[in-house]
């Protein structure tokens, strides 16, 4: 056991003085923090983020009663949703964008929502 925790502390060090990424030690072994020292976060980190924030407004959505949100199609660029799709109401477009914006997490909503009476 010691061996073990001896070679994860050793690497630690080993990840921590590239500069190529951070890193922390945990209890269960090397958790990447960030991709540079400056903590920057990389593209896939990135695009797990706005993946699992489009999910999360998506579920927003779906949890409206008030909302044709099959007909709303969601995509999240660097915390930035962009609303495409169509409403029979103004209302509805307003109540769409409103829910969106109150989602932990959202940066700024691109909206481009149409109202299309059905």
């Amino acid at each position: 056991m010691k061996h073990a925790n001896l070679l994860k502390l050793i690497m630690a060090g080993a990840l921590a003085t590239t500069g190529i990424a951070a890193h922390a030690l945990d209890q269960g072994g090397i958790i990447k923090i960030a991709d540079n020292a400056s903590g920057a976060m990389s593209d896939t980190g990135r695009k797990i983020d706005d993946s699992a924030l489009t999910a999360k407004v998506k579920a927003e959505l779906l949890a409206k009663k008030d909302v044709p949100s099959t007909k709303v199609h969601v995509t999240t660029r660097h915390g930035v949703v962009h609303l495409t799709g169509s409403v029979p109401q103004p209302a509805q477009k307003t109540l769409v964008v409103d829910t969106v914006k109150g989602v932990d997490g959202v940066v700024d909503v691109k909206d481009d929502i149409k109202v299309m009476a059905q």
